[in-house]
């Protein structure tokens, strides 16, 4: 399973005033890493709000996305970050293996399974290879 946010991992964030748009060389190299190892998506980022899992599939397969979107993560308590909302899916579902790709670290306990982009580039080819490996690690929970 991947986790993902989708600011500063398929849109880079360029100017601090402005975040991005989908950018196709960032949804390709996630396009590449979907098809060698056959995860689905649980989007964590915060363009979950008010969108459906079907209105997320539909507007990242419009950029040309090919993988499949399968849930989101639960909106937290005030004050619980990104990682304790990801903590309470898995603790919810029974997964071999995930990686949260992200721009921020703020994942507690679960930073193991995290592939930390550069904001203003997002996924690149370079993070491939690191999201594969941290996705077929087993899942260390606690």
């Amino acid at each position: 399973m991947i986790f993902l946010d989708i600011d500063g991992v398929l849109a880079p964030i360029r100017r601090w005033d402005r975040y991005g748009d989908l950018d196709p060389a960032c949804i390709r190299v996630l396009n590449d890493i979907v098809a060698r190892v056959g995860a689905d998506i649980v989007v964590s980022s915060t363009w979950r709000y008010g969108k459906t899992v079907a209105e997320l599939q539909a507007m990242l397969e419009a950029q040309g996305f090919a993988g499949r979107v399968v849930d989101v993560t639960p909106t937290g308590a005030p004050g619980s970050g990104r990682g304790d909302e990801i903590a309470a899916w898995l603790a919810e579902h029974d997964v071999s293996g995930c990686v949260i790709i992200d721009d921020h670290g703020d994942v507690g306990p679960l930073r193991t399974h995290l592939v930390l982009t550069q904001p203003a580039h997002g996924l690149t080819d370079a993070d491939a290879p690191h999201v594969i490996a941290t996705l077929v690690r087993p899942i260390t929970k606690g």
